[in-house]
This record gives C-alpha cells, structure tokens and sequence, in this order.
C-alpha cells in the first residue's frame, strides 16, 4: 500500500501509461517553426496526441526514453528511474528500472533481451541467461500492453497530456545548429519546459518541478547502441521441479509435473539433467541422472535399485520448455528427492545467486 500511495503522489499531470504520438506538422515551414512563437507552439500543444512514445519507436529504428518521478508528501520520498531502449540494428531492446523509497532502494534492475542470448542486472549484479528461439519486439509495445491488461501495475508514464498547456504564455528559445528549441513556462504549481527537436519540429522532452517534485520524459534517438556481455555469469534455467515424492506407496516413490510459466524460455535439452538424490547426514549425492535428450532412461544401480526418468516434449519442438511433461521413478528408500543440474550454468537450478 506505502507503494501505491507514493507512486499516486509521483502523478504530476493527468498521464496514461503506454501511448505517446507526435504528429509531424508537414504543413509547418521553416519561417513557421523555427523559431516557434507563442501561437504555433500553442498549436502543437492542442494536440491531444502531441507527445507519443509509441509512434516514436515505431518510427526511429534505435530509441530510449529516459523517464524519472520524484515526490516528497509529509517528510517520505519516493524516486522513480525508467531506461527504456530499442536497438533495431542490434535486434536487442533493454528495460531497466529503479524505485526508491526514502533511503531504501526496493526496485534496481535492467534486462536486455532479444537474441539467444541475454543480460539481465539486479542492482550491481550483472548475469546472463538464454532462450533458444527469442523473440525480439519494440519493448515500449510490450510495455504498452502490459499496462493495459495490469493498469494497477508498476509501468513506466509514457504519455503526457499536452492540451492542458496550451493557455500558458510561453518563452521560447532556439538554437539553429542544432535545431532544439525550449519552451518554458508556468501555472499556478508548477514550472514548465518542453525540448523539441527537428523541423519540423517534434517534442523530445518535457520537466515539470514543484517545489521537492518533479518529473521528466526525455527521448534520444541518436548515438544509442546496445550490445550483450558474455563476460558474466551465466544463471541456470528458472525450472525447479517439486523436490518431494508425489506418492511413495508400495516402496515406490513417484515424482511428475508440467514445467510451469516459470520456464518463458526454450532451452537445448542436452544443456539439462535430471538428476535422483540421496541425502545423508545434511549432505546430497547424485545417484542417477538422464540427460534430457536421451527423453527416458531407466538404470539399476549397483545395490539392486533402479531409476526411471522420462521427459516428453509435449510441442515436438526438441527443446525443453513450457508445458513439457517429466516424471521419475524409484525403489530407493530413504532421504531422496530430485533436482535439475544446468550444464550451460553449470550449475544446480534450485541455486540462489
């Protein structure tokens, strides 16, 4: 509820999440737009779609949008940090994102995605992961639909309502080499300043301040890249199987499942293993293990028990991933469980990095 409270707090002017449209005034010569007076900025604003991020990034082939909120109501602060980057060159997009309440920092983390392989930082902490058939998209597309179908969740304010501007007298600036041009202005609790760029002219930028408040939507569409690091540490795939025995009548211990929502990912089945554990005094060995391509095995050990393991691939695809089905079977007795070992990570599923 403390989040909710202060992010409501961080609504400075009447915005919706997820749509931003600039209409490109193609009637606007240069005489009319550069520089801008007092009526034809007005003229912009009146626009009830002047400022959309969403047609900006289907246009500009490599865009980021830069948006921060801060807010201070009865000595509590709340900030707000949204990086959001779209690299068509690249095929990668990067989503990171920062929440703070007071001195403590409740949300710090990037991911940039699009290829097989990805990046993905928690606070300092930088790791990557894979997905055998990734899906590269507009990430503020994503964004856009997320906050539809969640209205009440965490989504960075890509839209502004101009319209409520266009009464305010404006002091406009100019600069002909490099064709930005800043308007500002102010109303009875804020101060005001609007960035465009171009002619004719687009509007890049908005700051609002009041008082400890403030908000800013800033867009950059030049000398942006992105690019993946393989120098991290890898994370072994999110599929962690119910440890515990479903049934262990007649001396028969029975473990199935679908891998779950958890696993969004496609993963080579020969990265994975499925692995029959035995616990003794605090500590696990592996005692059986069929790697997932090899689809079912069963093997007796040494001392007259046996294993039984299956994965089926419920798409047919050869990969492992959601909606698969897996089941292992034992006679072993004792402390036993099951568990995934990531190859690729090298590393157990069920690990905590």
């Amino acid at each position: 509820m403390r989040v909710v409270y202060l992010l409501s707090l961080l609504i400075l002017f009447p915005m919706i999440s997820g749509c931003l449209s600039v209409p490109l005034n193609e009637s606007c010569n240069r005489e009319d737009c550069f520089p801008l007076n007092n009526e034809s900025f007005s003229d912009i604003l009146s626009n009830s779609n002047a400022f959309d991020v969403i047609q900006y990034s289907n246009f500009f082939p490599q865009i980021k949008v830069e948006v921060t909120l801060v807010s201070e109501y009865q000595e509590q602060r709340g900030e707000i940090y949204w990086n959001v980057v779209k690299d068509d060159h690249a095929k990668l997009s990067s989503v990171s994102s920062r929440l703070v309440l007071g001195e403590t920092v409740v949300i710090d983390t990037e991911y940039v995605e699009g290829q097989k392989s990805n990046n993905y930082r928690v606070g300092n902490e930088w790791y990557e992961g894979r997905d055998e058939i990734p899906e590269y998209s507009n990430p503020f597309v994503k964004l856009a639909q997320s906050a539809t179908d969640n209205p009440d969740g965490f989504w960075p304010p890509f839209a502004f309502d101009t319209t409520q501007l266009i009464d305010l007298d404006w002091s406009i600036t100019a600069d002909i080499s490099s064709t930005q041009q800043i308007a500002s202005s102010s109303n009875e609790t804020h101060s005001i300043f609007i960035e465009t760029m171009g002619i004719p002219p687009i509007i890049t930028g908005i700051e609002t301040y009041s008082g400890e408040d403030k908000f800013i939507l800033q867009v950059t569409t030049e000398n942006i890249s992105l690019s993946l690091r393989n120098d991290i540490q890898r994370t072994p795939a999110p599929f962690i199987p119910n440890p515990f025995p479903k049934d262990s009548s007649e001396n028969i211990s029975y473990w199935s499942g679908v891998i779950s929502n958890s696993l969004s990912l496609e993963i080579k089945p020969e990265q994975l293993e499925i692995h029959g554990l035995v616990s003794e005094n605090n500590y696990s060995s592996s005692v059986s293990v069929m790697r997932f391509d090899n689809q079912n095995l069963n093997q007796t050990l040494s001392d007259g028990t046996w294993w039984e393991f299956y994965w089926i691939d419920y798409l047919g695809e050869n990969l492992v991933s959601n909606g698969d089905l897996y089941t292992v079977r034992t006679n072993t007795t004792g402390n036993i469980t099951i568990g995934i070992f990531d190859l690729w990570a090298n590393s157990w599923t069920n690990q905590s990095f």
